[in-house]
């Protein structure tokens, strides 16, 4: 039976939580649009500001935040096990599906990787924090060590797969995954952590720096990138996904938690993993893998917007049927 929950405000608690985590995000997109529309910067510089993002800037974050975090205290293995199978079933059905929703192969990958692949290192961690305190946040920091590498892992393997390019051989798509910046950063970052490998100040503080210019970065140049007339010619597919990614795909993994004994801070970690927007990092490896950026852009944008409604919901009916 469920215990519900009715304090006052909270509803308006949460939704102020959402409102605040997703806006500034939505305001450093909105500047890059129009630092584009001004010429401030063109196409040229976006594209080498794209590789810089995805080469070292976002690495670097990954790296920083795996290497800071403490997972042997809090790890937790059943949870683990049940997010990495919820995620493959995710990706598992979406290979059936998106295929006979539209045909163009480049725009099949990134529908994919959208479905799976949530902002769990810029509004993961905070989420979790919000909703679960401060275990919450050391939980999340555990298992990002073990996401990131894995949505990156199975990006890489999507895009590279569902591309209007040759169709890489295994080989080729084992080379990109260990040539993957992304990934190189999460590995190096697990290997220095688990082995208590000591960095100097004098390295951390320009470590830490890269990592905090990171996702601002990235998200002025997935504003300046961003073209409403193919927005227009998109939205079918920017709605659909929008709302699997941010609705159907959450409650989904939140009932299945639920039926498995789940509760409290696991179900903040689900939350946190399904419901968050998409991934800002997909549009540059997106970008380097030739899938269609656009779109890419398109679906972080709608999905950062509607999130502020959703993960309201999300954390509302949770917290009202007791189970967070």
């Amino acid at each position: 039976m469920y215990k519900f929950k009715t304090s006052e405000g909270i509803f308006l608690q949460d939704f102020l939580f959402s409102v605040n985590a997703v806006l500034p995000l939505f305001i450093l997109i909105s500047l890059g649009w129009f630092l584009t529309r001004l010429k401030v910067w063109d196409g040229e510089f976006l594209k080498t500001a794209n590789s810089i993002s995805f080469s070292v800037l976002i690495p670097t974050m990954l790296f920083y935040n795996i290497y800071t975090s403490d997972f042997r205290s809090v790890f937790d293995a059943k949870l683990l096990v049940f997010v990495l199978a919820a995620v493959a079933i995710v990706v598992g059905i979406a290979f059936i599906v998106v295929p006979i929703l539209t045909r163009d192969k480049a725009r099949q990958g990134v529908i994919i990787q959208a479905l799976f692949r949530g902002n769990f290192a810029l509004l993961g961690l905070p989420l979790c924090q919000a909703l679960a305190g401060e275990a919450g946040a050391q939980t999340a920091s555990v298992f990002l060590a073990f996401l990131i590498p894995a949505f990156n892992i199975l990006a890489t393997v999507v895009l590279s797969v569902y591309s209007n390019d040759k169709v890489d051989s295994p080989v080729q798509i084992v080379k990109k995954i260990l040539k993957n910046p992304l990934i190189i950063g999460c590995v190096l970052g697990l290997v220095f952590s688990l082995c208590k490998i000591p960095l100097p100040e004098i390295v951390l503080k320009p470590v830490r720096d890269l990592k905090s210019v990171a996702t601002p970065f990235a998200l002025l140049v997935l504003g300046g990138d961003f073209k409403f007339k193919s927005f227009i010619s998109n939205i079918r597919y920017v709605l659909s996904t929008g709302l699997m990614r941010c609705v159907v795909i959450p409650s989904l993994a939140i009932f299945a938690a639920y039926f498995l004994g789940f509760r409290g801070i696991h179900i903040a970690l689900v939350i946190s993993t399904f419901g968050t927007p998409v991934a800002v990092s997909s549009t540059a490896m997106t970008y380097k893998m030739n899938g269609d950026y656009d779109l890419a852009c398109q679906l972080v944008v709608f999905t950062t917007i509607f999130s502020a409604i959703s993960i309201t919901m999300l954390a509302f009916v949770t917290k009202t049927l007791g189970i967070l």
